[in-house]
């Protein structure tokens, strides 16, 4: 399916969740100067205007970052995720813009790194050509299909970052199938993955989560592995129209860096606080 359309809901409280997951993650790899490869499955457009009349219709970004940004106690100052990010998304911002998961990854690449880019919408490739820097190598094809085709990358050390919009109920299974090939093929990857939280179709996310994080004890034993959720609402009542409507999301992060899980939950404390209902 190819109906989903970011610009709607760009720099809502999701973006701003998962970004700072992958800020940090990025920041990570950027300790060393040993060379990563980064794959981003999901690319999208890279840019998004935040006066685009989609945006301005939902006011998901003036309940997301912008009113993170404009947070009276300042609280993101205790989240080092969240300071890394804004480093990032500050620069956007002042432009009228909001970098998505390819502009961030671009911001931390270095000449002895490599950014893969994997999109398929039609629309999406056109901005992401135009928006992607000269650091990134655009992937144009079936997010599945192009991660299994690029893994094992010749440079082992490095991330994937999975966020797929979650329209057809198949995609929990496909993100399922994928990301255990790719724990075969790619056994040193820290593996981000997104996904909502949607009262309609909690079964399917549980068992998504459930089966990669017993998957990843077995290709990947040892290794340090933890979900986070972000919740803004209640489910029950957000669903009582009948719409499967977000009512938070989460992370999960496979073969996670030391430490990151204590920066994650202070990054979903924070956010939890600004964002709740």
């Amino acid at each position: 399916m190819l109906s989903y359309i970011h610009e709607y809901h760009a720099g809502n409280f999701a973006d701003v969740f998962k970004h700072s997951l992958l800020a940090g993650l990025m920041e990570n790899l950027c300790k060393k100067d040993k060379a990563f490869t980064v794959i981003d499955t999901h690319a999208a457009s890279a840019i998004y205007d935040l006066n685009d009349q989609r945006l301005l219709k939902t006011g998901e970004a003036a309940n997301g970052i912008l009113k993170l940004i404009e947070s009276k106690d300042n609280s993101y100052k205790y989240s080092q995720l969240l300071q890394s990010y804004l480093t990032i998304e500050n620069s956007f911002i002042k432009t009228g813009k909001y970098a998505g998961s390819p502009a961030i990854e671009e911001a931390f690449i270095r000449p002895q790194d490599t950014l893969f880019l994997i999109e398929k919408h039609p629309q999406a490739i056109k901005s992401l050509k135009e928006n992607a820097g000269k650091k990134s190598k655009i992937v144009e094809g079936d997010s599945w299909e192009s991660l299994k085709a690029l893994t094992p990358p010749l440079v082992k050390r490095g991330l994937i970052f999975m966020d797929p919009s979650y329209e057809a109920v198949s995609d929990y299974a496909q993100v399922t199938e994928s990301l255990t090939i790719a724990m075969k093929k790619w056994n040193t990857a820290t593996i981000a993955l997104w996904y909502p939280l949607l009262l309609r179709k909690k079964n399917e996310c549980n068992q998504m989560i459930s089966t990669l994080e017993d998957k990843a004890k077995v290709y990947l034993p040892g290794k340090e592995l933890f979900h986070s959720e972000l919740i803004i609402g209640n489910g029950d009542e957000m669903n009582e129209d009948g719409k499967a409507h977000m009512y938070g999301c989460g992370m999960l992060i496979i073969n996670s860096p030391y430490q990151f899980q204590e920066k994650a939950e202070e990054c979903r404390a924070v956010l939890q606080e600004i964002f709740k209902n």
